[in-house]
């Protein structure tokens, strides 16, 4: 479920960073890495915590989101790929440079 889900979500997210200065979608991936690396277990696991797995998918969408439009390559994640082209799905495929916007 997850893959799927990641699967819709994170293009939306890219969509909505695409014209962000490039110091606003670094700052999201930082925010992103702080929420996933001590709440990830969640996604995993479950948690009582009311919002605690859509909080850590939220930012596990849109920290892949940023990474996909500031890192030359996009990024891949189980198998999925994202990156600054929309219409690419292939990570061995020639990539333009990552979009910096100041």
């Amino acid at each position: 479920m997850l893959v799927e889900t990641l699967r819709l979500a994170v293009p939306r997210h890219i969509e909505e960073l695409l014209q962000r200065p490039t110091a606003d979608l670094l700052d999201t991936g930082l925010r992103s890495a702080s929420i996933i690396g001590p709440k990830g277990d969640v996604l995993q696991f479950g948690s009582p915590k009311h919002g605690a797995a859509e909080e850590a998918f939220n930012a596990l969408a849109q920290g892949l989101a940023a990474a996909a439009l500031v890192t030359w390559g996009g990024v891949t994640f189980a198998g999925m790929h994202w990156c600054a082209d929309p219409g690419c799905s292939d990570r061995d495929a020639d990539h333009p440079e990552p979009k910096f916007i100041s």
